[in-house]
């Protein structure tokens, strides 16, 4: 019998599931905002349960479907199914009398910290079934090099900048699948500086640096051992980190010179902007928002906008901090010449401890430094007569603003 319930309460529950999993891949189960969410999920569920006795999920790679019916692809549906199939989970059903124990249990197996196993004696009211996948020919192809992307994939990022540049509404699903690649990639091995992406002109900057910001965050991750899931949020964070700068006029951020105090004001708007242009795009991270809203808090709280008292930064922002300085040193811009290698080292570990994260910021440069010695002398294209600027012109005019 086809199902009675509507799509927009189907939805609900994916979106409220799908937070869930993004929030324990972060930080654990016991985290408040996931416990928040269960009670949410089970009220959700009880409501569609008066509808229908049984909510049947079939999970066929990227996709869900409910009740044999594809669900329009989101980025809960996908988050959900991306953390199902590599369990094997070819389908799920929730049934009436379901208990806040086993959605939890289920959140913790799709993240991965449980066995599925345990739903066969821990959770009578949710129905599974496995499959044996040995090869997958539709796993995202690994995305080793800028150029292995092909015309229609660089044309998917160029349309999503154009549409951030016009303030527009935009799709998220243009450019998952490319993070999707990148990350595939690393969980590969593959070594992440040759993805970076060639600067050819100062007017690519933007396009350029938000591509490599997501590669060096993905590298990261990857190197700290998060979650493939929690990459591809985490990439996706660093590809829209400076979606604020589309409110600061382009005279201010192409200013050669160091910012006058009204300009710095005007420019230290942007991560506030940044977040809440992003809440109004259907299907973007809630990890992206608050990369984009914390980006230049700084690892001392000392950067901007100024936080509460007691706030916490991101791990994921804080990434973000190293990744985005990293790439403004080693590139040209209207008021720097790159710098090399021994000069971007002696800086970031300078600024470990203030503003960045000292253990990142490490294990960061260890990581560069093992991708090997030629790719960082000749695939970064750096110069060796960087001209040296101080710490207070920095703070006026600052490398990664």
């Amino acid at each position: 019998m086809k199902s009675t319930i509507e799509r927009n309460q189907i939805d609900e529950v994916l979106r409220l599931l799908s937070t869930a999993l993004a929030t324990v891949k972060l930080y654990s189960i016991d985290h408040e905002q996931v416990q928040l969410q269960i009670p949410r999920i089970h009220k959700c569920l009880n409501v569609l349960f008066k509808q229908q006795q049984e909510l049947t999920f079939m999970v066929v790679k990227k996709e869900l479907l409910f009740d044999g019916t594809p669900i329009e692809q989101s980025l809960h549906s996908e988050r959900i199914a991306r953390s199902l199939y590599p369990r094997n989970i070819s389908f799920f059903g929730f049934c009436q009398g379901i208990g806040l124990d086993e959605i939890q249990l289920f959140i913790e197996i799709a993240s991965g910290n449980q066995e599925v196993h345990l739903l066969d004696s821990s959770a009578p009211h949710i129905n599974y079934g496995e499959v044996d996948v040995k090869d997958d020919p539709d796993r995202p192809l690994a995305i080793t090099r800028f150029a292995d992307l092909n015309h229609e994939e660089i044309s998917s990022i160029e349309s999503l900048y154009n549409k951030i540049s016009n303030k527009d509404n935009f799709e998220i699903n243009q450019v998952a699948a490319i993070i999707s690649g990148f990350v595939s990639a690393f969980q590969q091995e593959c070594n992440p500086l040759l993805a970076l992406v060639p600067l050819k002109t100062e007017d690519e900057y933007t396009f350029s640096h938000s591509i490599n910001v997501a590669i060096l965050n993905i590298a990261q991750a990857k190197s700290l051992g998060l979650s493939a899931d929690l990459l591809h949020d985490i990439g996706l964070a660093g590809l829209l980190h400076d979606a604020g700068k589309i409110f600061v006029d382009k005279e201010i951020i192409r200013q050669p010179g160091q910012l006058t105090d009204e300009e710095w004001r005007e420019m230290k708007k942007h991560p506030m902007r940044g977040a809440q242009y992003l809440m109004g795009q259907e299907g973007v991270p809630q990890l992206a928002i608050l990369t984009a809203f914390e980006h230049h808090m700084r690892y001392d709280m000392q950067g901007y906008p100024t936080p509460p008292p007691g706030w916490k930064l991101n791990i994921c922002s804080q990434m973000t901090m190293v990744s985005d300085t990293f790439d403004a040193l080693r590139t040209r811009r209207t008021y720097k010449e790159p710098w090399d290698f021994p000069q971007i080292c002696g800086l970031m570990l300078k600024l470990a401890g203030k503003q960045l994260n000292p253990h990142l910021t490490l294990n960061f440069l260890k990581l560069l430094k093992d991708s090997g010695d030629e790719i960082i002398d000749n695939g970064l294209e750096l110069s060796a007569q960087a001209p040296s600027r101080s710490e207070e012109e920095l703070s006026k005019r600052h490398v990664c603003e």
